[in-house]
């Protein structure tokens, strides 16, 4: 049997992975269902068909590295904020993806029976079967049934949504399609499918709690569905689909798969909907879902995007029970995947707000810390990324020539597990942590929606409508939105002085986007849905430490003692073709040549 995105995924038969299941809480089962399981046996018990669910769940996206996507890359590292400088990055990265071989592309559709993680169609096929045969399953009552069929629908929903943005309309899948079913599809155009995932997701939130206890942390709910909505609808009403000009001609532009066919403003109306919609019925469930903040700013920024159950996370997957420390995201990232770029620290300003600049003597002589070790910075760019002087495995960082944390090839590397780290002057610390005592035993979860994209879709919705400046039935302004968000952290609010309604507007909340968001794949989907390829056009660039010791007699006191100095560097160690040759294809995702072929009715993204 050939292998097809869809055709494939829809005519292959049940299977559940035997790999050990993810944990959501207390309640999630620990035992796998057997391969030998048939459908019958599955739906006959309860314990069984909770743990088909739990493993669709499996198929929910991880923007961690690992062998599964990307060939280890990740899509931080094809934006400004990361470099992908490790060996063997994946064709997209490298810049030489064509539509014959897009197993490395940026999204990827192919099903896989036997692993199902990561994998859209896989994920969509397994929820259908879920909605096809629970109600037959005799031990469940009826508000179970109703609360496990919104998980299953919010689970294609994502991965619909995914779609969407990666891809544009894809072939609509309403049911697990049997051997003989017609297997001719053609592509929904923009319009329809905004139209039918919204309604998708309408019937899921329906069907699921507002919220779930710590016990079951991880699953969908409609907070959570009220959230994608907002993000569904915001990536619609951006300049990519929303345009009175396609991004690129081609036959799909011409049958309005890749956008809508003309400009509409109405459209950022419904993403504003979305979002207030959000706040409303949050409200009404008593401001469940609100932002960690306990005065400690960097300790609550980090514990909203890394701490289990913490009421902010909306939407998240999870693909091991506990971090490990030998794993393979944290290898990779200690080998170069995703590590930060002085372009991308550079955008976290001084505490008080003010631009931070290499061209202002004081912040060139103590652009992180003061001489007394006290951070002079966002709060957010310390949880970030590991900078020099900064906590770290008990100590302080020493990312500078000849410290413990400069790379082996750069004179230094006594850190055994800092590995390639450091070359840019930084490393990771986003999720990671400091990849030992901090994330040891951890329980695992990989944020994929936040709260604060919502304050921040709706301040985009506001000033995109005009109407930046103007009160909405919460008593808020655009501003009022984005400043809930720096708020949490303590830095200085963003006034129209500091940015006025219209484009300064929009540039300074993609920038708080990308401050919040650093590293949970959000920079990316902003530079294709703006078109901002121009955010791509400047060099990369990384930051050489040098120590001068106050004593130099003495170059064992702390840190934060010592003086350093600070060479720019421009380039990193892998040219970034895909954007030295750029083409407005790389806007949305190749369909392997191999499906186009074969005739069920695909039609190729433009330029591809």
């Amino acid at each position: 049997m050939k292998k097809h995105i869809i055709g494939y995924a829809l005519l292959a038969s049940l299977a559940f992975m035997s790999c050990e299941d993810f944990k959501f809480g207390d309640k999630f089962l620990e035992k796998p269902i057997s391969d030998e399981m048939n459908i019958d046996s599955v739906y006959a018990k309860k314990v069984y068909a909770e743990q088909a669910l739990n493993q669709v769940y499996h198929s929910l996206p991880d923007f961690m590295p690992h062998n599964n996507r990307l060939n280890w890359g990740v899509l931080e590292s094809i934006t400004d904020l990361a470099d992908h400088n490790k060996a063997g990055g994946s064709l997209y990265h490298k810049g030489t993806l064509t539509s014959s071989e897009s197993t490395g592309s940026a999204y990827s559709m192919m099903y896989n029976e036997e692993h199902g993680e990561f994998s859209a169609t896989y994920g969509i096929r397994q929820a259908y079967i879920f909605l096809e045969n629970v109600d037959r399953v005799p031990d469940m009552t009826e508000e179970e049934k109703r609360i496990r069929k919104g998980e299953a629908k919010m689970i294609i929903a994502y991965h619909y949504v995914q779609m969407f943005r990666n891809l544009g309309g894809m072939p609509w899948v309403d049911h697990a399609y049997k051997p003989d079913d017609d297997m001719n599809m053609e592509r929904m155009t923009v319009e329809e499918a905004v139209q039918k995932i919204c309604a998708l997701i309408d019937e899921a939130a329906e069907l699921l709690p507002w919220s779930v206890s710590a016990a079951d942390d991880g699953r969908m709910t409609a907070a959570g569905a009220l959230a994608l909505k907002s993000r569904l609808l915001l990536f619609a009403a951006s300049p990519l689909f929303n345009s009175n000009e396609p991004y690129m001609a081609g036959e799909a532009a011409d049958k309005h798969y890749v956008w809508w066919g003309n400009q509409d403003n109405a459209r950022w109306q419904d993403a504003l909907d979305a979002g207030l919609d959000f706040l409303r019925k949050n409200q009404e469930n008593g401001e469940f879902y609100k932002l960690v903040d306990t005065g400690n700013p960097r300790n609550d920024f980090y514990t909203g995007y890394f701490e289990r159950y913490n009421k902010e996370v909306l939407i998240s997957s999870h693909r091991w029970i506990r971090w490990d420390l030998n794993g393979n995201a944290i290898n990779q990232v200690r080998y170069l995947v995703c590590t930060p770029t002085l372009n991308y620290v550079d955008m976290f300003q001084m505490k008080d707000g003010t631009e931070f600049s290499w061209d202002n003597p004081d912040h060139r002589d103590y652009p992180f810390f003061d001489a007394d070790g006290n951070e002079l910075r966002d709060p957010r760019l310390y949880e970030t990324v590991v900078l020099n002087g900064d906590k770290f495995w008990a100590r302080e960082a020493e990312i500078y020539q000849g410290g413990r944390e400069q790379p082996k090839f750069m004179g230094g590397g006594q850190n055994w597990r800092w590995a390639a780290q450091g070359y840019t002057g930084f490393a990771m610390r986003k999720h990671v942590q400091d990849q030992l005592n901090e994330l040891q035993n951890k329980f695992y979860q990989c944020p994929l929606m936040r709260l604060p994209e919502v304050y921040l879709n709706i301040a985009e919705a506001m000033n995109e409508l005009g109407i930046a400046e103007q009160r909405d039935e919460f008593g808020r302004t655009a501003y009022d939105y984005v400043n809930l968000v720096r708020g949490r952290v303590d830095m200085w609010p963003l006034t129209p002085e500091r940015a006025a309604p219209g484009e300064a507007l929009r540039e300074a909340i993609l920038k708080e986007r990308a401050l919040e968001f650093g590293y949970e794949e959000v920079r990316y989907y902003d530079i294709v849905r703006w078109k901002h390829k121009d955010y791509l056009d400047v060099p990369l660039r990384r930051l050489e430490i040098y120590p001068d010791y106050l004593d130099p007699d003495d170059s064992k006191k702390p840190v934060k003692q010592r003086h350093f100095h600070y060479e720019i560097k421009e380039g990193m160690e892998n040219r970034r073709v895909w954007v030295e040759e750029w083409s407005n294809r790389y806007y949305l995702c190749p369909i392997p040549l191999e499906e186009i072929n074969k005739k069920y009715g695909l039609v190729q993204n433009p330029g591809w």
